[in-house]
């Protein structure tokens, strides 16, 4: 027999998630079912696409409610729901697997990821009720964070897939939900003080908005109350409670936690893994290593617990990385980082790390030979990386080659023409950075700092009246007109007619010396690799920035002075870490 499921959906102006969320369920449900609570945006135009069930229904500030209401107006066997920034991940599992199973439960646990960082792929995994059967027992409780009531034990059972995705929202629609959902939390909470999921939520709510003194009296309250009945509550109060303490600088009160959830929670991985991290904030690092070598050994916990994914993988190397290194033992150090690069190469924060030390140790041609030995420029991002972290070395071509040496075909990729043209002007072939720059199209986020880099390289090769060309076209720019202002001046002085005017009122003196000091960062990076033509003007571009900062006004003098001092103070720290004065390194 065919077991149907139906998707219970509420919405209020989702229309920019409904249609994701509504294709991942394509194949998995059998109705849809979508209850509107005041929607403008168009989001019920965009429901209407995949189902006549389209309801509205008034909004009294009760999510129960509405979601009660979408379940009695489902047909199906099955209810599942998700929220309208929720989406399947494609060959995750299948729901209608689970619905068909022998003597299978009346409701499952499905996992979801909350994502903490889009770029790096960092995210909570949580276990929720999501799959239930329809037949009257189950139904939503709760204003606020609602959750079906389960009539009674073991007819729930845990299921690894499907895996829910919830999308990542901007900050301001992240606080302002935020803000809403503490405003009904405080509601319920007044009327049940001693309500145990209330007080979690507050907690949590309160330390996502970034108050983590708000946070603990309730973080504590929840951990305290809730038992392990609870866990799958109970688990991650502990884990944001350590997190909450840590914020507040409270490492002591944070590390005794992690020792009793040791002995209570040994199979609890990212307590091992916070307990590493506060030993590293502590500075001790051998201790650090343990804690963060157990949560390696733990690997991925029991579904019961929330985790932090990463924690027993990339996230425990790095900071194993970061420790060794601490402590002088750079060989292990450089291991842990290349074995974090390799669990998650989003996550490039090792790039930084590597570089230092090869650096330091051996230089900066050894340091471009051990990126390619190991195959770290073989991924485009840390390819960009690691150029990146050569130019503002002052490697230009070294930057270059980063680039270079990916073997990815980045023909049609801007990204890849733009800083490919940039790193070639300023190790001495400005020419050729010009044919790639050119590349870049009008409607590009790269072609304001195309044109830019462009009139700099005419300028290097002393053909100023291109460079003054270029410079008026950017002049059109609103956007642009502090960098043409100084080009144009540049192009001027370059020739010897005249030096950079007054600022107009129209531009501040402060940004004009802020895009000054940004050009002059740029160009002070220029190292021509040897094979240069005699028309390769950098020291000249040089002075004449030096010359605009100084007679721009009289705050020129100090932005001059900060911007060599900053020089300085750079190359004292990379000499006190190459030869150990910081204080960390044997």
């Amino acid at each position: 027999m065919n077991e149907t499921i139906t998707l219970a959906m509420i919405v209020k102006n989702e229309a920019g998630n409904l249609e994701n969320c509504l294709i991942s369920v394509r194949g998995q449900v059998d109705e849809i079912v979508i209850v509107d609570t005041g929607s403008t945006d168009g989001a019920m135009e965009i429901a209407r696409k995949y189902t006549d069930k389209v309801y509205s229904f008034f909004w009294r500030e009760d999510f129960s409610a509405a979601r009660n209401f979408a379940v009695e107006k489902a047909s199906g066997d099955w209810i599942f729901y998700l929220d309208a920034d929720e989406e399947l991940v494609p060959g995750s599992g299948d729901l209608k697997c689970l619905a068909a199973r022998d003597l299978c439960p009346e409701a499952y646990l499905l996992p979801i990821n909350n994502p903490i960082d889009g770029v790096t792929g960092e995210y909570n995994r949580f276990f929720v009720l999501r799959l239930f059967k329809n037949n009257g027992r189950y139904r939503f409780k709760g204003i606020i964070h609602e959750q079906v009531a389960v009539p009674e034990n073991g007819v729930v059972e845990i299921a690894e897939g499907p895996v829910i995705n919830h999308r990542k929202l901007p900050a301001g629609n992240r606080n302002r939900k935020r803000g809403r959902n503490l405003s009904l939390l405080i509601k319920a909470s007044s009327a049940d003080p001693r309500n145990r999921f209330l007080q979690y939520y507050l907690g949590v709510e309160w330390l996502m908005l970034g108050k983590p003194e708000r946070a603990l009296q309730f973080l504590q309250q929840a951990y305290r109350n809730l038992t392990d009945e609870n866990l799958l509550f109970r688990g991650p109060a502990l884990r944001y409670l350590i997190i909450c303490l840590n914020a507040l600088g409270r490492l002591d009160e944070a590390i005794c936690l992690c020792l009793e959830a040791d002995l209570k929670y040994p199979e609890y991985t990212d307590i091992y893994y916070l307990g590493g991290i506060l030993f590293e904030e502590k500075q001790e690092y051998q201790l650090a290593i343990k804690w963060l070598s157990q949560a390696v050994k733990c690997g991925t916990p029991p579904p019961l617990y929330s985790h932090q994914n990463g924690s027993e993988s990339f996230l425990a190397f790095y900071h194993l990385g970061y420790c060794h290194e601490m402590i002088g033992q750079t060989d292990a150090a450089c291991g842990y980082y290349l074995q974090t690069l390799t669990a998650n190469p989003k996550y490039i924060y090792p790039v930084y790390n590597l570089f230092l030390i090869i650096l330091a140790k051996s230089g900066p041609l050894r340091a471009l030979e051990y990126f390619k030995e190991k195959g770290c420029l073989n991924n485009i991002e840390i390819a960009f990386t690691a150029a990146g972290l050569f130019f503002k070395s002052g490697y230009p071509d070294l930057a270059r080659l980063c680039l270079e040496e990916n073997g990815t075909d980045r023909n049609k990729d801007e990204k890849f023409r733009f800083y490919l043209g940039k790193y070639s002007i300023f190790s001495g072939n400005p020419g050729q950075g010009i044919e790639f720059l050119k590349q870049i199209s009008a409607e590009s986020e790269f072609f304001v700092r195309s044109q830019i880099y462009q009139a700099i390289a005419l300028l290097l090769q002393e053909r100023y009246s291109e460079s003054k060309s270029k410079a008026l076209a950017l002049w059109k720019n609103r956007l642009a007109r502090r960098e043409a202002r100084i080009l144009l001046g540049l192009t001027r002085q370059m020739q010897k007619k005249g030096i950079l005017d007054n600022c107009p009122a129209r531009i501040g003196e402060d940004d004009m010396l802020g895009a000054v000091r940004e050009i002059l960062e740029e160009c002070g990076r220029c190292l021509p690799d040897g094979r240069v033509s005699a028309g390769f003007d950098s020291i000249g571009l040089i002075e004449e920035l030096e010359s605009i900062t100084k007679n721009f006004s009289h705050k020129g003098w100090l932005t001059l002075y900060e911007y060599y001092r900053d020089k300085t103070c750079a190359w004292r720290d990379f000499v006190n870490y190459k030869f150990g004065l910081g204080g960390g390194r044997s």
